[in-house]
């Protein structure tokens, strides 16, 4: 069972979908939709960290699915297979 909604990840994708974060996105952009999501706990700082690091990286675990781009300086944007009204 995942902690927060779908997945921490894949709520970040809706959020950039529908808009209710921007890209290019960092891990203060995550705090503020932990904040209207309401979640509590809220997760670790480590946690979002790790999750936006493991998104994005093509040497992490093949089967963890990789929704980011890892820009640089912390920031990230979403892989354009995952932008769309389908992945709200």
């Amino acid at each position: 069972m995942v902690k927060y909604g779908r997945g921490l990840n894949r709520e970040l994708v809706a959020a950039v979908n529908t808009g209710l974060i921007s890209e290019l996105f960092s891990v203060k952009d995550i705090r503020k939709l932990i904040q209207v999501k309401g979640w509590r706990p809220s997760p670790p700082e480590a946690y979002i960290t790790v999750a936006l690091a493991n998104g994005s990286s093509d040497e992490h675990s093949k089967s963890f699915t990789k929704y980011f781009v890892s820009i640089g300086d912390g920031m990230y944007k979403l892989r354009l297979e995952y932008k769309g009204s389908k992945w709200k």
